[in-house]
């Protein structure tokens, strides 16, 4: 194995240092006739561009300088397609160079020419790069529709090799949404294409795609397969960028095999390399990949510093991904060294920066591309056994309640026998409006339950206050039918309130109401609760103003969250949350989160931050740990998390 991780170097220090020698006779020849060219001439703007050209793949910097020196000489042609390209090249470069704000600045200036002037060739293209610097910048949603627009445009004209191209840029999405398979789909699709056209660099770019996709996947022979097609194919063409990407990617590849000092030295040569071209994205990945040998290694210092550097170089250049693992490699780190206080701050940070990258709107993006909505089940004959036993209880339990009321009722009277005829006139109502109640929803008894096992599309949950942990106020939870709606809420309540399951029936008349009268569930259904809980007589009765409904709506695979201050998800394996009412997708994997208590919003935010932590856990050790969290930050009393596993 270690033959392997000196033989490719010294092949491509060979070819460089022959084919270096050759590039500086051709550059200084073109140099030379720079001299003797007119400034408005197509000779010179040509001669700049080979010479930016020349240098694009070992000194950005250099490159850039030609490259603006042919912007105004183009300006100066008045060749409008010319000064397009120019934009273009220079937008590239300035992405190599991790300046994404510039590189995006100059790509928008040369898709604005390339639309106005019709040519959907390079428009295609320049959507493209504009979509890859969405995708650095953790954007995917953006980055998607520029690349889903570049298709449709090559595909529309025949464009073979945009296609190829804007495939790779898709199957990179999949990569970063950890749906390898996919990604290799698309990749190899990228591959075949550019082979049949003979793009040598497209096709070693393409392999080391596929190959780090099979990586991911643990095939690793099949990775190296690849790795090795684009080692070759980049060290024939003297590109010397690419010769250390794959270097780099060969070391990861070690690295999982946990070969380390072959690791080590593959990711160090990769550096150099890239130090030497002043590639910033580039060493910030490198640098992270090395931090992690280390770690891996047991030099904890070592690796702290690496992925230090790693980090501001991703905050400088706005590298998302980088900043994002890294943070939690830190975590890591401190973990090893047992200062638990740093690594709990950089498991947060890396929990936030993974929030900011994948947010609602990507998740709908990729889900337009692959997901088939399954139709609703029918419930089953076990839902209806169980629906008669719970009436049965219920009712036992709602003739407890009632009771315990009369005696409410008479206890009341004793004390207010100074306002005798005043308090008599109000429990006379009272007493009618309870009876009322009662007689309207015995018919409702076998509809609401309080089975959390029979809500579909759920198969697992857990609750905080099924822990032991104790609660001044008590949490209820029911769900009922309508139509194709299943309407779920938890209900906060003081622990010795009364007629609950009353409170509970209105709700159920108000939301069948409500969907009669407007034919669907959306987020005005909030204000209709909130409405009913004011007005409600048992609670003006009783003085009580701490009950808190937390509502949400199902409806096959989708769900709505009518308390979306108080709800979270885990999908595709990251942590989100809403700040608005909206309906969402929910696929097999998925855990839905309710949680509060407390009216206080900093309370909220407290424990928004817990089930972050936990969310990184497997599902049956959520429950211990959110114990322990509580605990931790003192928040054990008028609070309550809730899981729902897909």
């Amino acid at each position: 194995m270690r033959k392997f991780a000196y033989i490719p170097l010294l092949i491509f220090l060979v070819v460089l240092t022959y084919s270096s020698t050759a590039k500086v006779s051709y550059v200084d020849s073109l140099k030379e006739a720079l001299k003797s060219l007119d400034n408005r001439s197509k000779e010179k703007y040509e001669t700049l561009i080979k010479l930016a050209k020349a240098y694009s793949d070992t000194n950005y910097s250099v490159s850039l300088e030609y490259w603006q020196e042919a912007l105004q000489t183009a300006q100066k042609i008045g060749d409008r397609v010319l000064i397009a390209d120019v934009f273009h090249q220079i937008g590239y470069t300035n992405m190599n160079q991790g300046e994404y704000n510039t590189s995006l600045e100059n790509l928008e200036n040369a898709a604005a020419i390339y639309q106005d002037i019709v040519s959907l060739k390079s428009y295609a293209g320049i959507l493209n790069d504009i979509g890859l610097i969405y995708r650095n910048w953790g954007k995917y949603d953006k980055a998607l529709e520029y690349y889903l627009k570049a298709l449709d445009i090559s595909k529309a004209i025949g464009y073979h090799e945009g296609v190829g191209m804007t495939s790779n840029s898709i199957g990179q999405i999949y990569y970063y949404r950890e749906d390898y398979s996919n990604a290799i789909n698309f990749f190899k699709e990228y591959y075949n294409a550019s082979k049949q056209l003979g793009n040598a660099r497209a096709v070693a770019g393409a392999s080391n795609n596929i190959a780090s996709s099979y990586l991911e996947l643990g095939k690793n022979d099949e990775a190296l397969e690849y790795f090795l097609k684009s080692l070759k194919i980049y060290d024939s063409l003297g590109i010397s960028i690419g010769v250390a990407i794959i270097q780099d990617n060969i070391g990861s590849l070690y690295y999982k095999q946990k070969l380390y000092d072959n690791a080590l030295l593959y990711h160090l040569n990769a550096l150099e390399i890239f130090e030497s071209l002043q590639s910033p994205a580039r060493i910030c990945y490198t640098k992270k990949n090395i931090g992690e040998v280390l770690l891996a290694q047991g030099k904890i210092d070592r690796a702290i510093e690496m992925f230090d550097s790693s980090i501001k170089i991703a905050k400088e250049i706005g590298l998302k991904d980088v900043e994002r693992d890294s943070y939690k490699f830190l975590s890591e780190c401190y973990q090893a060294k047992q200062n638990y206080k740093k690594a709990y701050d950089f498991l947060l940070d890396h929990m936030v920066i993974k929030d900011s990258i994948l947010n609602s709107e990507s998740i709908q993006k990729l889900e337009e591309l692959q997901a088939q909505y399954e139709n609703e089940k029918k419930e089953q004959e076990l839902q209806a056994i169980s629906s008669k036993l719970k009436t049965q209880r219920t009712f036992v339990y709602v003739s407890a309640t009632f009771i315990a009321l009369l005696i409410s009722i008479i206890a009341l009277f004793y004390l207010e026998n100074k306002k005798k005829k005043r308090a008599i006139s109000r429990l006379e109502s009272l007493k009618n409006y309870i009876f009322q109640n009662f007689t309207q929803n015995i018919c409702n008894l076998d509809i609401i339950k309080t089975d959390k096992s029979l809500v579909e599309p759920f198969n697992n949950s857990w609750d905080l206050f099924d822990l032991g942990v104790e609660m001044g106020n008590k949490l209820s939870f029911y769900h009922f039918k309508i139509g194709s709606y299943t309407i779920c809420y938890y209900i906060s309540h003081p622990q010795n309130m009364p007629c609950c399951d009353i409170i509970n029936f209105n709700i159920y008349n108000k939301i069948s109401k409500f969907i009669k009268d407007n034919g669907e569930v959306n987020e005005k259904l909030t204000d209709e609760i909130h409405q009913y809980l004011k007005a409600e007589t048992l609670l003006k009765f009783f003085n009580e103003n701490d009950l808190i409904l937390y509502p949400f709506v199902l409806k096959g695979k989708k769900i709505l969250s009518l308390c979306p201050k108080n709800m979270a998800l885990r999908q595709f394996g990251s942590f989100i949350y809403y700040d608005n009412s909206q309906w969402m997708n929910i696929r097999e994997g998925d855990i839905v989160y309710i949680f509060g208590g407390a009216r206080d919003i900093k309370v909220n935010n407290e424990l928004r931050k817990i089930v972050k932590s936990i969310d990184l856990l497997e599902f049956d050790e959520q429950r211990e740990m959110t114990i322990n969290l509580l605990k931790t930050e003192n928040l054990i009393e008028d609070v309550f998390i809730s899981a729902f596993k897909v």
